[in-house]
């Protein structure tokens, strides 16, 4: 299992014009750390979307389950923005940020690309889709320039809490059912994998086309990387 936890938060964003130097600024060297520091958090990562990708920026953070991210600990930072991030989060706009289960998690490593598919199951198709990524996500890391595959499922609830950070940003976040996520290191491989993968969603029980985006990698931070910010 690639993925870090039974857990991950999602968030798919984007910026106000001129503001991506600072908050990459922000995002590097106080925030990642101050999540990651945070009990049953293991791994932050921001990615920064190709071409036409529906937003600017992708970031994930594996915990170790759900309860991470309702804790009184990380809700405690989400209602208590440092000066920094209170300066920072207003340039952030179009959020779409899910706390989510981890279905599953095939795979080892971290690639430097990932593609995100955004979807929901069509109403009466549900265990039809289901039991499609039940037997076919296994294999797609053995595929050419692919090294993960992992299904995330969205706790609505869960990511509806309003905290003051949601507040900085205009007090509302989009949010979404199912994400598959393919980690690789081979564009093109993962643009032709993302065809072929919204092909068979469609046919197998996906209410319509998942909301693709490629997003490279640019930073990540694990607990082991916690000292050297000290």
């Amino acid at each position: 299992m690639s993925l870090l936890g039974k857990a991950v938060m999602l968030a798919w964003h984007d910026l106000k014009e001129g503001a991506h130097a600072d908050h990459d600024d922000w995002h590097s060297h106080e925030h990642m750390f101050e999540r990651v520091g945070i009990e049953g958090f293991r791994r932050g990562r921001r990615c920064r979307g190709v071409d036409e990708s529906p937003e600017q920026y992708f970031l994930m953070y594996e915990v170790d389950d759900l309860s991470v991210l309702t804790s009184d600990a990380y809700l405690t930072r989400l209602n208590n923005p440092t000066p920094w991030s209170a300066r920072i989060i207003p340039t952030i706009e179009n959020m779409n940020r899910t706390l989510c289960n981890v279905r599953y998690s095939y795979g080892g490593g971290l690639g430097t690309i990932m593609l995100t598919m955004r979807f929901s199951a069509a109403p009466d198709r549900e265990n039809e889709l289901s039991d499609w990524l039940a037997v076919n996500l296994n294999s797609l890391p053995a595929r050419r320039g692919v090294v993960g595959a992992h299904l995330a499922v969205g706790d609505l609830d869960a990511s509806g809490v309003t905290t003051d950070e949601i507040r900085l940003r205009g007090g509302s976040d989009q949010h979404v059912d199912q994400v598959l996520l393919v980690d690789g290191y081979e564009e093109a491989s993962l643009r032709s994998l993302d065809l072929e993968l919204t092909d068979a969603l469609m046919q197998h029980g996906a209410q319509s086309e998942p909301c693709s985006g490629l997003y490279c990698a640019v930073h990540v931070v694990s607990e082991s990387d916690l000292p050297l910010n000290v």
